[in-house]
């Protein structure tokens, strides 16, 4: 068997692996939206198995099984986010004039080769056995496990072993006798915080604003993490007005139809019911003139509702902005942490009076969580993808447990 790189080696983006063996799998299909970067193409596509509906890893599905009229494995809910990014994704392309691989033709004909999976289950293609294994990153994300021609191979994509209130932690005690594991290592360098510190700051800064008669905008990614969000907030039962804006009120409803995929459905049904949805911008300019919270899309400031919310807002020292994710390098999001001015591509400039938050939710393993799952599923060799520092990591995985580690990049083969 030979794996090729098709992307997401040494980068954050694009993910797309090739397995070439009696069958041809392919392990998510992504596209790096901001560039656009696109990954390699196959010559042959037998299946693809998507781990989960971010566009770094679904975001060029609709052109491979466009392509190649293979089935696409993947949980329900990952299948019904993913058709609602896509469809976003083709919108946003077209107010920034700027092309769209596929049209929604594509996506209708991607949803009619859709095989939904579940957590464990295991599927056979021709001599191929592949299981599921949920990786607590997102509703719905799993690891892929192929065993094939005598080998196993674990793909991770993006997992994360620690519990958060959305989500129960991956467990890596039944991956054992892997053969290659493919981990992601996006945050191999660093740790994150403790999450129930996380937490605790994150609500006291929303109170310090909304008891000093401000808002607080609190801009978040669309998939998972706004759900994640409504349980913080609604765990600690506020006094005050919560909102709930943007694409992120769809996808807490699509989260909500499959409670098989969350680790509390009735907490996250409670929490959203004691939200109000806003839908229009004469209800956002109503919201904001009284102390509330509101969660909005986009996570990176660059469209969404947030971009209203920041008019109005921007010079109001009583109102803070408070990120809940990483700041993508390019983003408008980024910019105001380097320079403290909101920019946009329409020539808005504002130097913000608002104070400025920033919270790791993160729905990754961090430095420690990644060494700790190498060791416990102690593989024979591992490639390190999707990371800025994936050589590093590599280095450091050889030293520690002297498994033979690599980073392989974009368009390598590697045979197992």
């Amino acid at each position: 068997m030979i794996i090729k790189m098709l992307g997401g080696c040494r980068e954050v983006g694009r993910s797309a692996i090739e397995l070439q063996g009696e069958k041809n799998f392919i392990l998510d299909y992504g596209i790096d939206p901001d560039e656009p970067k696109v990954p390699i193409a196959p010559k042959k596509a037998d299946a693809v198995f998507l781990s989960h509906s971010h566009l770094d890893h679904c975001g060029l599905l609709p052109s491979l099984v466009r392509k190649f009229g293979c089935p696409s494995y993947l949980t329900p809910v990952s299948a019904d986010i993913t058709k609602l990014l896509l469809l976003d994704s083709i919108k946003i392309a077209r107010i920034n004039q700027k092309p769209s691989f596929f049209n929604k033709r594509d996506i209708d004909f991607m949803k009619r080769h859709e095989e939904y999976v579940t957590f464990g289950q295991e599927i056979d293609i021709g001599k191929s056995t592949v299981k599921f294994i949920s990786s607590g990153h997102i509703p719905g994300s799993f690891f892929t496990l192929v065993e094939s021609e005598g080998k196993r191979i674990l793909y991770t994509s993006d997992f994360n072993t620690n519990n958060t209130r959305l989500l129960k932690g991956a467990d890596a005690r039944q991956l054992k006798n892997i053969d290659v594991l493919i981990t992601e290592s996006t945050y191999s360098s660093r740790d994150h915080p403790v999450r129930n510190q996380v937490e605790n700051n994150f609500m006291e800064a929303i109170k310090n604003s909304v008891y000093n008669d401000g808002v607080a905008l609190i801009p978040s990614f669309a998939v998972g993490r706004a759900a994640e969000l409504l349980l913080v907030i609604d765990s600690f039962n506020p006094d005050f007005p919560v909102y709930l804006d943007g694409m992120a009120k769809k996808a807490t409803q699509i989260d909500l139809n499959y409670p098989e995929f969350l680790r509390d459905h009735k907490a996250l049904q409670r929490a959203y019911d004691n939200v109000t949805p806003i839908g229009s911008s004469m209800e956002r300019k109503k919201i904001v003139k009284n102390p509330c919270a509101i969660v909005t899309t986009g996570g990176c400031l660059d469209g969404g509702p947030v971009v209203q919310y920041l008019r109005h807002l921007w010079n109001d020292e009583k109102s803070s902005l408070n990120f809940t994710g990483f700041q993508i390098p390019g983003t408008a999001g980024r910019y105001l942490l380097d320079s403290g001015h909101y920019v946009t591509e329409d020539g808005m400039d504002l130097k913000l009076k608002m104070k400025i938050n920033h919270f790791d939710f993160s729905a990754h393993s961090g430095r420690t969580d990644l060494f700790e799952f190498i060791k416990n599923v102690k593989p024979s060799k591992v490639l390190c993808v999707h990371g800025d520092n994936c050589q590093r990591f590599a280095t450091e995985i050889r030293g520690r447990f002297g498994i033979p580690a690599s980073a392989p990049k974009n368009g390598d083969k590697i045979k197992v």
